[in-house]
């Protein structure tokens, strides 16, 4: 009686963990894929501060409907993707994935943030490297995933070209937007520049 007591015990204490973390990973207008849990065994084992942090940003996440967050693997919140969906700008009608990689220093450190779409754009290379300010020397623990998030879309609607990665697009951009323009949008068609083919978007 004493066994069958405690079996039904575990399962009531694991289906609540599961059912609260489930419901703090709701955030509205943002469309989460993957079902985030955490395993009774997660909280014996000792967590990185990256790790307890995270679980609060997730939390609070609201990408609003031009990013959605999801988790390959739900058991491992340090590694996710957001998909980018501008609505307005040059790079409109495509979607553009990233992946975030949580440092165990995190929110000491950055997120490492790395786009797996290419692109022709002032503020990201064609090896996907990611130019933006708080990722860098403007990043403070007090900033979140949100932020990052905010910042992602923000390179769609205005493009730094005075800190570019990109220095060819940047130059574009600076001195013949509508050139750029045309540029863009040849890239996203599939269309060949400076020596890279690029996948067709759209």
């Amino acid at each position: 009686m004493a066994r069958r007591w405690a079996r039904s015990f575990l399962k009531f204490e694991f289906l609540h963990l599961v059912c609260g973390v489930y419901a703090a990973c709701s955030a509205p207008f943002l469309k989460l894929t993957a079902f985030c849990y955490f395993p009774l065994q997660s909280r014996t084992k000792k967590r990185t501060p990256g790790e307890i942090r995270i679980q609060k940003d997730i939390a609070e996440l609201d990408g609003g409907k031009i990013a959605v967050v999801t988790f390959p693997n739900p058991n491992d919140l340090t590694k996710f993707n957001v998909e980018v969906k501008p609505d307005t700008g040059y790079w409109t009608g495509a979607n553009y994935l990233f992946t975030f990689t949580i440092p165990a220093l995190y929110p000491h450190e950055p997120p490492k943030v790395h786009c797996q779409t290419q692109i022709y754009h002032p503020n990201i290379n064609t090896e996907g490297n990611v130019c933006l300010n708080i990722l860098r020397e403007d990043w403070k623990p007090v900033l979140d995933i949100n932020a990052v998030i905010y910042g992602l879309c923000f390179l769609f609607y205005e493009p730094n070209p005075d800190d570019p990665l990109n220095r060819e697009a940047a130059d574009l951009f600076r001195n013949n937007r509508s050139q750029f323009e045309r540029t863009v949008q040849r890239c996203l068609k599939g269309g060949y520049v400076g020596g890279i083919t690029y996948p067709q978007l759209i």
